[in-house]
C-alpha cells in the first residue's frame, strides 16, 4: 500500500510539473509572438529642406515646412511636426513615403500637405523593432512640382513693383533697401503709414485669371508688420467687382512665411472674368507709424496645360 501511495503521488507529481512546464512554454510563445506584433520601430526626421527645381523658375525658396506626413508601404502612419520621432509597427524594409507639411493660413489647427511641393520616397528602408531609424538628411528634400505655375511673383529685386496704390490709399508700396527692413537679397516691399495717414489699400497692377473649380491656388509671402492688415482678392464681373477678404494678419516682430489658401473663396466667385490680389488695412488707434514690410510673394497655382 505504501509503495502503491508513493507511486500515486509521484504520479501526481510528475503531471503536475508537466502541466506547468507546458504552460510556462504557452506563455513564453505568447509573449514571443505578441512581441513581435507589438515592438514598434521608430523613425526619426529632423527637417526637411527646400531645393530647386531646374525645370521651372520658382523664385526664393524661403519656407515654411513643418510638418511630415508619414506613409509606410502607402498606408497613412501619421502628420508629425518636426523634428520628430514616432513609433511604426513594422520591422524589415519598406518603401517610405513623406509629404512635406505646412500649416495653412499660419494655423496650427490647419495643418496640411502643401500640393505643391514634390513627396519624398525612400525605397528598402530597413526598420529595427526598438531601434530609431534616422533617415539622412541628404535624402529629405523636396522641390515645388513641374506642373506648379507661378501666376505672379514679386521679391521687389526688379525694376519697379508688379503693386500698386488704390485711389483710396493714403500710401502706396515701395521698395525698401534699408537693411533693418530687408527679409533676403537687396530688397523688400514697404507700406509706411505716416502719424498723419491712416489707411492704405494697394493691389496687383495685372488682373489674373485663376482656377475656380477647387484645384488649389496658394498665395505665398515672407511678412513683418506693426500693423494689422488684410489679404484678399477683387473679382471681376463684366459690370461690377467684388472684394473678397481672406485673411487678416496681425503684427509680429520677426519675419513669417505664410502659406494663405484661396482655394475656397475664388470657387465662391466661380462667375468672375479674373482677379487682382489686394493688401490693407486702417491704421490701429495704437500705432503712430504703420510699417508693413513684404517679401517673396508668390500666386501659385497648377498648370493644367501640362
Amino acid at each position: 500500500m505504501q509503495n502503491l501511495f508513493y507511486s500515486k503521488n509521484v504520479i501526481i507529481k510528475l503531471f503536475l510539473y508537466f502541466n506547468i512546464a507546458v504552460l510556462f512554454s504557452l506563455l513564453y510563445s505568447c509573449d514571443k509572438f505578441e512581441g513581435d506584433m507589438t515592438i514598434p520601430s521608430y523613425l526619426q526626421i529632423e527637417k526637411i529642406k527646400l531645393v530647386d527645381n531646374p525645370n521651372i523658375n520658382e523664385g526664393s525658396l524661403s519656407n515654411k515646412i513643418t510638418d511630415a506626413w508619414v506613409y509606410v508601404d502607402d498606408e497613412l502612419i501619421g502628420a508629425f511636426e518636426l523634428p520628430a520621432k514616432f513609433p511604426i509597427l513594422k520591422k524589415g524594409q519598406h518603401k517610405i513615403t513623406i509629404l512635406p507639411g505646412i500649416k495653412m493660413n499660419g494655423i496650427s489647427g490647419t495643418r496640411i500637405s502643401y500640393p505643391f511641393y514634390k513627396s519624398i520616397e525612400i525605397y528598402n528602408f530597413n526598420l529595427v523593432p526598438d531601434s530609431i531609424s534616422k533617415i539622412d538628411t541628404n535624402l529629405l528634400v523636396t522641390s515645388y512640382l513641374d506642373n506648379t505655375k507661378f501666376a505672379w511673383k514679386e521679391d521687389f529685386e526688379d525694376g519697379g513693383v508688379s503693386l500698386q496704390k488704390r485711389s483710396n490709399s493714403d500710401t502706396g508700396i515701395y521698395k525698401t533697401n534699408i537693411p533693418q527692413y530687408v527679409f533676403e537679397g537687396t530688397y523688400s516691399g514697404l507700406v509706411n503709414l505716416l502719424p498723419n495717414q491712416n489707411f492704405f489699400e494697394i493691389e496687383t497692377i495685372e488682373n489674373f485669371v485663376l482656377p475656380k473649380n477647387g484645384s488649389p491656388v496658394f498665395l505665398e509671402m515672407n511678412y513683418k508688420n506693426n500693423n494689422i492688415f488684410m489679404v484678399g482678392f477683387f473679382a471681376y464681373y463684366s459690370n461690377t467687382i467684388k472684394q473678397v477678404a481672406t485673411i487678416t494678419l496681425y503684427p509680429t516682430s520677426e519675419w513669417k512665411k505664410i502659406y494663405i489658401n484661396l482655394t475656397p473663396d475664388l470657387a465662391n466667385e466661380y462667375n468672375a472674368s479674373s482677379f487682382k490680389i489686394f493688401f490693407g488695412h486702417y491704421k490701429q488707434e495704437t500705432v503712430n507709424e504703420a510699417v508693413i514690410l513684404f517679401d517673396n510673394i508668390k500666386l501659385v497655382h497648377f498648370n493644367t496645360s501640362k
